[in-house]
This record gives C-alpha cells, structure tokens and sequence, in this order.
C-alpha cells in the first residue's frame, strides 16, 4: 500500500497529539491539527501556545468587538443555555465570533445579527 487513507491519518493524529502531550512541556499547549495528504505524503498541521499568550482568535475579537460595539464581558441565555463570547475568526465570512457555552464549555459560532442582539454593549446614561 503506497497511499494513505484517511482512518490511518486519524489514527496517527491520535497517536502525535498523544505523543505531544506525554511530552509533557511546561508552559506550553500542543495541538495536532487539520491534515492535508496526497497518495503517500501527509501534512499536519501543529500549532504551539504560549500558556498565558493570547490566540489569534482573543486578539482579533478585541479589534472587531470595539468596532461592532459588542460587549465581551456579557453573558447572554441561547437556548436556554448560558453563553459568553470568547474568539472572533477574521476569515470566517458568515459566522466569525465565537461562543461558549459556560456549563461545559462547548464552542459554537454566530454571525453578527445575532451577536449584536445578544452582546451588545449597553449605553451608559450619564446624569
């Protein structure tokens, strides 16, 4: 056999991230990501965080909440469920922020009718 199928590749990105994280390194996260192969080659692709160190997600959702007016402290019922906004993906047209939701932690997304309905920042009243 002289091509990959893609149970083998999930497999060995169970087997890396296992590794990596057997590994044991302070201060620092490891996370095994997409794959992209063709016949025999595989690529994966591995991304490193500082612990403390903001993601790119954090950084841009600071940027896109102040211009869009969204409060990133709000926490708002979806569902009957508790959510907060934690990311904002700069390349994701239709559904850029991202939620959490408090009880477990799940990740969703929105676009931005919804978050501006459910975050937005209320206007202070000065007397």
């Amino acid at each position: 056999m002289t091509t990959f199928t893609r149970s083998q590749l999930t497999e060995l990105r169970k087997q890396i991230q296992a590794a990596l994280d057997a590994a044991n390194l302070p201060n620092l996260t490891i996370d095994v990501g997409n794959c992209s192969y063709t016949g025999g080659e595989a690529t994966f692709k591995v991304k490193c965080i500082l612990k403390g160190a903001k993601t790119r997600e954090q950084i841009d959702l600071e940027y896109y909440a102040d211009m869009h007016g969204i409060d990133t402290t709000a926490i708002a019922k979806l569902q009957g469920e508790d959510m907060s906004i934690i990311g904002y993906k700069s390349r994701a047209r239709k559904k850029p922020w991202i939620l959490q939701r408090l009880r477990d932690g799940a990740e969703f997304v929105c676009d931005d009718n919804l978050a501006k309905r459910h975050f937005k920042k209320r206007e202070e009243i000065n007397a």
